[in-house]
């Protein structure tokens, strides 16, 4: 509708703290439109300990190279739905796609190297969000 703000709020609420470079060049681990959402809900501040949440909790997770199907199941399941919440819908399907392998009990390794890589992805964009943010 074009009566209608863009996505993401006004211009002001998606200043350089949580907007990509536009030199990013691949797509970014996170949706800049999502974040300036939740940065015009919760405040900046507020945002910022959510994201750090978030990086502790994939920090936490997908780590034990000798996990049991049952436990990388169970990480998987607690990444989906605070990083799709956050926005960072790769890492989200990444986990939901391991945590079916997990359930499956096939094609377990493809899905923990392709959920490591968006967890790896997603924590580097946490921190660069954090110190441009500051």
């Amino acid at each position: 509708m074009p009566d209608q703000p863009p996505k993401g709020g006004a211009p002001a609420q998606q200043d350089a703290g949580f907007a990509p470079p536009r030199d990013a060049g691949p797509a970014p681990a996170y949706d800049p439109e999502v974040v300036a959402e939740l940065e015009a809900v919760f405040g900046r501040a507020r945002l910022l300990n959510l994201l750090a949440g978030l990086g502790i909790e994939i920090d936490r997770r997908l780590r034990d190279p000798e996990a049991q199907r049952d436990a990388l199941a169970r990480d998987a399941h607690a990444l989906v739905s605070a990083s799709g919440t956050l926005g960072f819908s790769a890492l989200s399907r990444a986990c939901a796609a391991l945590e079916q392998a997990c359930h499956a009990g096939t094609g377990v390794g493809p899905a923990l190297a392709a959920a490591r890589r968006s967890a790896e992805a997603a924590s580097d964009a946490i921190d660069r969000l954090r110190v441009r943010a500051a």
